[in-house]
């Protein structure tokens, strides 16, 4: 199965008029995203002054970019923040991690955080089940997770 990413062309990202304006969009992302880690790591949480201004600046950068950019940044912020607010219910993530994602959304566009919520899902798969074999209760947790879904 090859997966093939769709290129940032002469005309930018998704919904964006030229490379100067998704430049924006991914400098604010990685500013974010760097700040999001450390302060998790450090305090264990994702403040929600980073996550709202996160989506405000990207629908701020998507308005500004004209109409069709603006409906990519929302629609970017409702599928990232969607995707993961089931797992939220559930209580699989925090609120910080869903609200985060949304932020991306809307700084990466609805195009391009479909792939970023298929890597994201597949790299998390791939470091839960490491995580259960290094605590060496496979089977129990397995076991757990079956009668959780019957009942």
């Amino acid at each position: 199965m090859k997966i093939i990413m769709p290129p940032l062309t002469q005309t930018g990202a998704p919904g964006y008029s030229n490379n100067a304006d998704s430049v924006w969009a991914l400098l604010v992302l990685a500013t974010m995203l760097v700040s999001a880690v450390y302060v998790e790591l450090k305090e264990r949480r994702i403040p929600n002054w980073l996550t709202l201004s996160g989506m405000a600046l990207g629908l701020l950068i998507g308005y500004l970019n004209g109409t069709t950019a603006f409906w990519m940044s929302l629609g970017g912020l409702a599928i990232g923040f969607g995707f993961l607010f089931i797992f939220y219910v559930f209580g699989g993530l925090g609120g910080g991690d869903v609200k985060l994602m949304g932020a991306a959304g809307a700084l990466m566009g609805a195009d391009l955080i479909k792939l970023a919520l298929f890597y994201t899902a597949f790299i998390g798969a791939f470091l839960a089940v490491m995580m259960v074999i290094w605590r060496k209760d496979f089977w129990a947790r397995i076991g757990w997770g079956m009668r959780r879904l019957a009942f």
